[in-house]
Order: structure tokens, then C-alpha cells, then sequence
């Protein structure tokens, strides 16, 4: 039977949790209006319990608080709270903004309550993270665990659940599949004899589950085969170590169907659909907000751009999108209609190391496509590409085809992610940057963290950029 301990765990950290949020909701009140009596009077004080709960249990599992729970240092922890609280309090203004006939939580009272839930959280998850140690408590069931491994790994695989946080593991014996020799115990654990059935073994023991770590499960492919079905058969949960090819921590790892076989998947980074899906609520929204004013900068700019350099006001290419998709690049026009032939002179005096182009004063630009790129505004027909899907507002910017077909293997790991607008790249220096290992890097960086609050920090930043011009050619 599979063990439901993680869900059971999640439900009482989001209990306990709760509590928390109506206690500081409650003392931001009582501070605010001096007694509850008075807060009722002022508002719907039921209402907002209850908005606080719904809302709390909302954002304790979209923000997956209980996930790494035991895994997270003291720091690490903290910022998780104030995420956390920070989110709730958000929420609740813009709750209480929606039905303010209702009631209304005032300002004074969102950031009292802030001040007073994120450091209780985190002093309560600190608690019961360390509950053994402070109440000499332990709510965990004791769960035997039978191991099956090789003399190489036993000692790191012991170890491992002797210093586990999470669950409290009792290893009931061992199972050493390259055995050399007869012995009863090993670390303090009963072994399984040379030549034993290990099913008789496993019979006298107390088992509730099996674990499995080998050095090489092609040597042992059979033998694993069997035991895993004999196990199963018994009634035991049996986990096999999904590091296969020893890995390490690089990367992350995930076990689903893919048409009817199991899979391990292996990626850098397995993102979240939750989160993909609210990137790209942000997306549609931004490029709606964004096409409104490109129409704008059109009717303005079109007159002095087309009296410079007779031409299309929109410049059109072909970019390299998420994995090597192609699609069509939006600009406002800034260079004069014959610079990808002259691109060809000028590659010498390319600024840029690697296979991007990047040079000062080139002629190619007009005298208004010099002011459009110092200001960004060539960049606005580009929410037209986010509106479609084939760009976001942040991401790693889109390289030519020419520019992708010249990429070392480690360095198209920057368009595994969809392509943006801005990134962070060009809020770290933008043109300041002429080495395209480094613009890889950061951009490697960014996949690697992404987050939305990252994507909101790098949104602002650009617009600090732009508005000070920093950086842009």
C-alpha cells in the first residue's frame, strides 16, 4: 500500500499554518482598532477570517510552501515566509478592494498583519522542523525500510536515511547483492546471510518498505527483476533509485507515462504548469497593454522614419524561437533597407566575441533608429510576437538564424526557454556586454532561476534601464 505520509504531513503544516494567519490577522486588528469589538463595528470581521483562510489555502499550495520543507535551511526558510505572507496580504487587499461594500482592510492593517505573520511563520516552521530537539517529540510513525545494495554504497545509503529529517527510519536489515562473504551484521543491521533466501530473510523482519541502490543495474538486471515483483507481491512499497547513470545532482529527474511506457525524465529544470501558465496570463496581458501604445508610437515615428529612409516602418526577420521553432521578428524599422548586405563589410569591426553582431556607431542605423534604439522604442512591435506565443515579455532574446546555426552544443540550452523582450542579460550591462559567453551565462542563469518574481524584478529593471538609457545601441 502506498504511504500517504507527505499529504498527511502537507494538511497539517497548512492547518497549523491557518492558525497562524487568523492569529496575526486578529493582533494586526486589535492593534489597528484597539479591540475586536471595535474592528466588527469598523468592518465584516467574519468575512475577513474567512477571506483569510480561502485565501491562505490558496496560496499555500499554488506557492507549494510544504515542498522541500525539511530540506530548507534557517534563511531559506525565511524567504519562503515572507513570500508567503507577503502573497496573502496582496490577496486580501485586492479581496477586500473586489467587495469593499462588505468590508475593507486598511492599509495600516495589511502591513500590520504582514509585520506580524511572516516572522510568527517562520518562527513556527523553525518549531516544528526542530520539535524532536525542543520537545523531545517525535509525531512521525517509525517506518521500516529494508535495504538492498553493494558493498560500495551501503555505508553512504545507511547514512543517508539515518540523518533523514523528513521521516523517522528504522533500517530493519540489509541486503548486500555482491556478498563475499557470511555475516550477521553490518553498521549494527542484520544482513542477509551469503546464499539466504531473501525472502525468508525478509520474513523474519518488520518491512514496510524496500529500497534499492546499486552501482550498476545492467549487472543486475534479473535479480533486481525478481525482487521487485516478489516484494511487490508481499504487499511492500519497493523504490528504486531513479540516479541510474550516478548523475549526481545535476539536473532534475521525474517519473511519469509517455504513451504507454514509464519514462524517467531527465532536464536541467522540470518546470511547473502552474507557473508556465501564469507567465503567460502576464504575457497576453503585458503585450495587450504594450500593443496599445505601439499603435501610438506608430502614428508619431512613421512620418520622421519614412522621410529618412523611404522603406516598411515595420522590419521584418526570421528569428529562432523555443528549441529551434522559426518564426517571424517584429522591429520598428532602424537601419537603412540595404544592412544585411552591408552586414557582410562590416563583420571585421563586430564588437562582439562569438557569433553575435554587435558593433558602436554603425553606419547602417539612421539618424531616427539611433534615437529609437537608445530609447527601446523599436522594440514595442515585438508584443505583436508575445501576443502569438512566439516570444514572452522576459526571456533569452531570439538569435538569427545565421547567429544559432554558429552555437556550440552547451551554448542552445538559451532557446530550451521561450525568447523575451527583456531578460537578464540586458538588465546587466545590455551592450555593455561584448562577450557571448557571458551573454550565454546569463542567460543560463535566468532558466535556471526562473521564477515570476523574477520575471516581475527584471520587468522593472528594464524599465529603470530604459528610462536612463543605460546600455542601449
Amino acid at each position: 500500500m502506498y504511504r500517504k505520509k507527505n499529504q498527511l504531513f502537507e494538511m497539517i503544516l497548512c492547518v497549523i499554518d491557518g492558525f497562524v494567519i487568523l492569529a496575526s490577522l486578529l493582533l494586526s486588528g486589535l492593534i489597528r482598532y484597539g479591540s475586536l469589538t471595535n474592528w466588527d463595528r469598523a468592518d465584516n470581521i467574519h468575512l475577513a477570517c474567512v477571506a483569510a483562510i480561502l485565501i491562505h489555502v490558496t496560496i499555500f499550495y499554488f506557492l507549494k510552501v510544504p515542498e522541500g520543507f525539511f530540506r530548507r535551511g534557517r534563511y531559506r526558510e525565511l524567504i519562503v515566509c515572507i513570500k508567503y505572507s507577503a502573497s496573502v496580504a496582496i490577496c486580501m487587499i485586492f479581496f477586500s478592494f473586489v467587495i469593499k461594500t462588505d468590508f475593507m482592510i486598511s492599509r495600516l492593517m495589511t502591513f500590520g498583519f504582514f509585520a506580524i505573520d511572516a516572522p510568527l511563520t517562520w518562527f513556527v516552521h523553525l518549531m516544528v522542523r526542530n520539535r524532536k530537539k525542543l520537545f523531545h517529540v517525535n509525531v512521525q510513525k517509525q517506518e521500516e525500510i529494508l535495504i538492498i545494495s553493494d558493498s560500495e554504497r551501503i555505508q553512504a545509503v545507511v547514512d543517508s536515511f539515518r540523518k533523514s529529517k523528513e521521516t523517522a527510519w528504522e533500517i530493519s536489515g540489509i541486503i548486500l547483492l555482491d556478498a563475499q562473504e557470511d555475516m550477521e551484521s553490518l553498521l549494527g543491521i542484520p544482513v542477509a546471510r551469503r546464499g539466504e533466501n531473501y525472502l525468508d530473510f525478509a520474513s523474519r523482519l518488520v518491512v514496510d518498505e524496500v529500497f534499492i541502490q546499486v552501482s550498476s543495474i545492467q549487472q543486475h538486471e534479473m535479480v533486481l527483476k525478481k525482487m521487485i515483483l516478489e516484494f511487490e507481491k508481499m504487499g511492500l512499497v519497493v523504490n528504486l533509485n531513479l540516479d541510474l547513470f550516478d548523475l549526481g545532482a545535476n539536473g532534475e529527474k521525474r517519473i511519469y507515462q509517455l504513451e504507454g511506457y514509464n519514462v524517467v525524465a531527465f532536464s536541467s529544470r522540470l518546470l511547473d504548469y502552474r507557473m508556465i501558465l501564469l507567465k503567460r496570463a502576464m504575457d497576453i496581458v503585458g503585450s495587450l497593454v504594450g500593443l496599445v501604445f505601439t499603435a501610438v508610437l506608430a502614428v508619431i515615428i512613421a512620418p520622421f522614419l519614412l522621410l529618412e529612409s523611404p522603406g516598411p516602418l515595420i522590419f521584418k526577420q526570421e528569428r529562432v524561437g523555443k528549441n529551434g521553432r522559426i518564426f517571424k521578428f517584429y522591429k520598428f524599422r532602424s537601419m537603412y533597407m540595404d544592412a544585411e548586405e552591408r552586414k557582410k563589410e562590416l563583420m571585421e569591426q563586430n564588437e562582439m566575441s562569438g557569433p553575435m553582431f554587435k558593433m558602436e556607431d554603425d553606419p547602417r542605423v539612421t539618424k531616427v533608429g539611433k534615437f529609437l534604439r537608445k530609447t527601446s522604442l523599436d522594440e514595442f512591435p515585438q508584443f505583436w510576437n508575445v501576443l502569438k506565443g512566439d516570444m514572452s515579455l522576459v526571456g533569452t532574446r531570439p538569435p538569427t538564424v545565421d547567429e544559432y546555426s554558429q552555437y556550440e552544443f552547451w551554448q542552445r540550452r538559451r532557446i530550451s526557454f521561450r525568447p523575451g523582450i527583456t531578460g537578464l542579460w540586458q538588465v546587466s550591462g545590455r551592450s555593455d556586454i561584448k562577450d557571448f559567453d557571458e551573454v550565454v551565462k546569463l542567460d543560463l542563469e535566468y532558466i535556471d532561476n526562473w521564477s515570476i518574481v523574477l520575471d516581475i524584478r527584471i520587468i522593472c529593471k528594464t524599465i529603470l534601464v530604459v528610462l536612463c538609457g543605460k546600455g542601449a545601441e
